[in-house]
């Protein structure tokens, strides 16, 4: 971006170079330090490039030299057009009002995207951003990448990997996390056991740490520990001597039958669009937006859609101006009677979002039975959904005295008494 208004300032020219001798020509070129770009052989004899306007008047001897042909195709930046429109002395400054204002533009960061972002809403990175004061508007000689990148990583635990850089007049912030593990920190002082979150039949059982109390095919109950963080050191005679305590680790899945229930109203307010609709347009510089004047009423129900776009140069140039339309579409409010047909779609439609969350949360569904009765004013669904989920919670794990200890203390206890 920033080399094409330097060439557009210069002034540059699209020529066709022909003729035997367009290598040696060239290479002469390269030899005086005259800069071509864009090159492109038409055939062997003939070539068509770019040269500043400058360089242009020091051809003369080259071409003496190389007895080749020359010709101008095109004429391109801000001297040739100055120079076409100089009758319009007005429109010129204009013009290059513009043209600085474009170029005073450029230094300025007017958009920040945010790139990797899972865990971290991109509110909370562009609210630290701002305690670091950078906002839409700053200079991009203001920010110092490296030192927000470092920043990123120390102040945000997730964030393992940086990298800030600018695209024209865009700040990309792209940041990649570590995988959180599910298993919540632990505290050295407590050990936890994991315990069944709800009645189920065990399934499966993989231990990693601590003492599994169940099988698959076990029936257990809601808060029945499942895999015990205390286990037993015997002695030589098979007797209790200590507890060693560890926090359980475990995947235990098991069979469960959930209740499913829903009710649809028969009647219900509903809206539709009447057709009418009445159309706005804005713009925004910065804090100030003119907006086009209101020449009608104002519907009593209406639905309002705002659509904004950020004017952008090349791809990458953003300016801090933005367009849009507000959109009012009438509504009108009806009372609607849900035929049956209508409530079982709507109950369908229920339903299946309930089974795509539970198999969002990596829950397998294995049989459902749902049914629907008519209640007089609604319709009520209700049946049971067979699902294979994982069922343990941590809960802190009771600490016992070992027996060794408790003997001690008898003894202590027996010799004071005496």
């Amino acid at each position: 971006m920033m080399t094409y208004l330097y060439r557009f300032f210069r002034g540059f020219l699209t020529i066709r170079v022909s003729g035997k001798n367009v290598s040696r020509f060239l290479n002469l070129c390269t030899r005086h330090g005259i800069l071509l770009w864009k090159l492109e052989n038409t055939d062997v004899m003939c070539c068509i490039c770019n040269i500043y306007l400058p360089d242009f008047y020091k051809l003369r001897p080259i071409l003496r030299k190389t007895k080749v042909r020359l010709r101008v195709e095109k004429r391109w930046g801000l001297p040739f057009f100055a120079y076409r429109y100089r009758a319009r002395k007005v429109f010129v400054v204009i013009a290059v009002f513009i043209a600085v204002g474009v170029g005073l533009l450029s230094t300025h960061i007017w958009r920040i995207e945010v790139k990797g972002n899972s865990s971290i809403s991109r509110e909370t990175i562009l609210n630290y951003l701002e305690s670091k004061q950078i906002v839409y508007g700053v200079s991009r000689f203001e920010i110092d990448n490296d030192a927000l990148e470092l920043a990123l990583r120390q102040d945000f635990e997730p964030v393992i990997w940086a990298s800030v850089y600018e695209e024209g007049t865009k700040l990309v912030v792209s940041i990649q996390e570590k995988l959180i593990s599910e298993k919540p920190p632990e505290d050295d002082n407590v050990c936890m056991d994991l315990t069944a979150t709800e009645d189920a039949v065990v399934a499966s059982v993989i231990t990693r740490s601590g003492l599994a109390n169940v099988k698959a095919g076990d029936v257990v109950r809601a808060g029945d520990i499942l895999v015990c963080a205390r286990q037993e050191i015997l002695d030589d005679a098979g007797e209790v001597k200590e507890y060693f305590y560890q926090s359980a680790d475990a995947d235990v899945y098991g069979y469960v039958t959930l209740d499913y229930t829903d009710d649809i109203p028969k009647q219900t307010i509903a809206s539709k669009s009447t057709g009418q609709e009445h159309r706005r347009f804005f713009i925004r510089f910065g804090d100030y937006q003119l907006t086009s004047p209101r020449l009608y009423t104002e519907y009593e129900d209406y639905e309002r859609t705002e659509q904004t776009g950020q004017l952008c140069l090349f791809q990458s140039f953003y300016l801090p101006v933005y367009t849009g339309e507000i959109r009012d579409v009438e509504k009108e409010k009806y009372t609607k009677t849900l035929s049956k047909k209508e409530a079982k779609e709507q109950a369908l439609s229920n339903f299946q979002q309930f089974i795509a969350d539970l198999e969002d949360n990596g829950v397998r569904i294995l049989d459902k039975n749902v049914m629907m009765e008519d209640m007089g004013d609604s319709y009520h669904i209700y049946g049971k959904i067979s699902v294979w989920k994982k069922i343990t919670r941590q809960t802190p794990t009771e600490i016992l005295k070992n027996p060794i200890d408790t003997e001690i203390e008898q003894e202590e206890k027996t010799d004071e008494s005496e």
